[in-house]
């Protein structure tokens, strides 16, 4: 009976903390005065580990009227970074010559650019209602260029396919 009693304990004490993980820490607004979230609305640091290959630290400005950044960074290896950008305004696009994309927001373009750090990246910019976005997979690695797999398989093509469906 104590062990039952003791299993129910530890189920419930690991259910909270998953959701605290997840979710955020009870009472921790999604958009703060000072604009900074502990969640990103648009995207899951577990989908962007996968986008990275590997553990990632996440800095996220995102105000209540739903504009804002998140970035995820490998914390270790390769330092590429995976960035998301979403505004009322407008955001810097793909040239008109630009991939367009289909299923992906209104207006989806891919196209090569230059990171934060003058690293090799992709962009996918686009729009989803009143709202554009762009996501950029940036790699600072010198011999670790930004991959172009399988159209199929083409991570950033889903982070940004998962951003504007979140974006509905």
């Amino acid at each position: 009976m104590l062990a039952h009693a003791l299993t129910a304990v530890a189920l419930l004490i690991s259910s909270i903390a998953a959701a605290q993980t997840q979710y955020g820490t009870p009472g921790a607004s999604k958009g703060s005065p000072q604009g900074h979230s502990h969640v990103c609305p648009w995207f899951t640091q577990g989908s962007a580990e996968r986008v990275l290959e590997g553990d990632v630290f996440a800095t996220i400005a995102v105000t209540d009227t739903g504009e804002g950044s998140c970035k995820f960074s490998r914390q270790s290896g390769s330092h590429d970074s995976l960035e998301i950008f979403v505004s009322k305004g407008a955001l810097p696009r793909c040239p008109p010559q630009s991939k367009p994309l289909k299923g992906i927001g209104n207006e989806a373009a891919r196209c090569k650019a230059t990171g934060a750090h003058n690293e090799p990246a992709e962009t996918v910019s686009g729009r989803v209602r009143d709202l554009s976005f762009t996501v950029t997979l940036a790699s600072r690695g010198q011999n670790n260029p930004v991959k172009s797999p399988d159209p199929q398989e083409d991570a950033l093509e889903q982070a940004a396919e998962q951003v504007a469906g979140n974006l509905y």
